[in-house]
């Protein structure tokens, strides 16, 4: 199961990226006295749109059932960082001299309402309904295009896979592309279950011997099958197609694999009933040739180096830009079980790789210095178990620590609780 938190930046952007700005947010949803809670360069973020965002966000994770369920104060302090990286994208697009005419957005529009099945008056009303017009709309599509524009000229073009790397994964991996052997498979099925008379269960077996025995004299199995199988395979013959290892039930599958190419076996008898089979042809099992599956290792390897750039653009974003984060209503802090600190008002977010807007809310204490609080620092902040793994969690996530750091410190948590 994906974590909540997962998307992909680049796909992200595109025309499924626009649909939360359709819908209305829940009815009677309150409007936030607004604040400025952010400022990127010389666009800002508003407590009312964070809200938002943070609704629609909740409102789709409960829709796919997602498990376990995030806070609301986790899903909007994620939703700040993603706006936060919007902004810096939007301004990066500006710069490159990217442009949106109006004729990508009322292709973006149209293509919006026939995904969502919307004619032309619906969503003019589910705007009026939220008390926004068509401009501010047309405003949020414009600045979404322009963001996968932007990921895509910028972050396609620093990764490149080549045939080298896709071979050297092949060799690596060819146990993932190993195909089991399969069975070309015919068979005659007489229906038994626990509720038929026991002279109905004998009538049944005497049909399945005698068809068996018409099989053994030379009569043709597709012929005999579709006159005696009560499977709706009898139309074709019986034929069921190709079938691998763990796809049967054990009586069934352990008979038929003991059969060579065109023969036939004694009555089976499974949960289902009783079996006539047949093995038309055998394929072995074989590792599928890199001719055959070239083009999706080159995917999924295009797919982590893309990933992997769109932090390293974004972290370049951040360490040009100016940025400051007014946290005040984000997730709070249990400090001894007993007490609550809240974030400060002010803070200006460090340019590391990928980091997230802050990394923990700060103390009301004031700063001996404006000096960024060291890892340890922040980590001494925390005094649950669970609050110190999930900020290993977020060190690893971001890629300031390793998948094999994380589990070292996560050990050394289990030791020390």
């Amino acid at each position: 199961m994906k974590s909540w938190k997962q998307f992909n930046p680049w796909l992200c952007c595109g025309l499924l990226g626009l649909v939360w700005a359709v819908f209305p947010v829940t009815p009677g949803f309150a409007k936030t006295v607004d604040r400025i809670i952010a400022k990127v360069n010389e666009s800002i973020i508003t407590q009312s749109e964070l809200e938002e965002r943070t609704v629609v966000k909740m409102m789709s994770l409960q829709k796919g059932n997602v498990q376990p369920m995030p806070s609301r104060q986790e899903v909007m302090y994620e939703e700040l960082n993603r706006m936060i990286e919007e902004r810096l994208l939007i301004d990066a697009g500006r710069k490159l001299g990217l442009k949106v005419d109006e004729e990508n957005i009322t292709k973006a529009i149209n293509e919006i309402k026939r995904t969502n099945g919307l004619n032309d008056g619906d969503l003019e009303k589910m705007l009026q309904a939220e008390s926004k017009s068509i401009e501010e709309y047309k405003d949020k599509i414009r600045d979404q295009i322009l963001i996968s524009r932007v990921v895509g000229y910028e972050v396609r073009k620093r990764a490149t896979v080549s045939k080298e790397e896709v071979e050297k994964y092949y060799n690596q991996h060819l146990k993932d592309y190993w195909t089991p052997e399969k069975l070309q498979l015919r068979h005659i099925l007489f229906l038994m279950n626990d509720n038929l008379l026991e002279d109905d269960k004998r009538i049944k077996r005497q049909k399945a011997h005698l068809a068996l025995k018409k099989i053994r004299a030379g009569e043709d199995f597709a012929a005999v099958a579709k006159a005696y199988s009560e499977d709706i395979s009898a139309s074709t013959g019986g034929d069921l197609g190709q079938i691998e290892r763990g796809k049967m039930v054990p009586e069934f599958e352990k008979a038929a694999f003991l059969l060579k190419k065109g023969e036939v076996s004694d009555l089976v008898e499974t949960p289902y009933g009783l079996h006539i089979i047949k093995v038309d042809k055998i394929i072995p099992g074989q590792t599928l040739p890199l001719d055959k599956v070239r083009v999706q290792i080159n995917n999924r390897l295009m797919d982590k180096k893309l990933k992997i750039e769109y932090q390293v653009y974004l972290s370049e974003l951040r360490k040009n830009a100016f940025i400051e984060n007014k946290i005040s209503s984000l997730p709070k802090v249990v400090v001894n079980n007993s007490k609550t600190t809240s974030p400060g008002k002010t803070v200006k977010t460090p340019p590391n790789r990928g980091e997230a807007l802050a990394d923990i809310p700060h103390s009301r204490k004031k700063r001996t210095s404006d000096r960024p609080l060291t890892r340890e620092q922040k980590f001494s902040r925390f005094q649950t178990f669970e609050e110190k793994l999930r900020y290993y969690k977020q060190l690893r996530n971001s890629n300031r620590i390793s998948e094999g750091e994380y589990q070292s410190k996560k050990q050394e948590l289990l030791n020390r609780f």
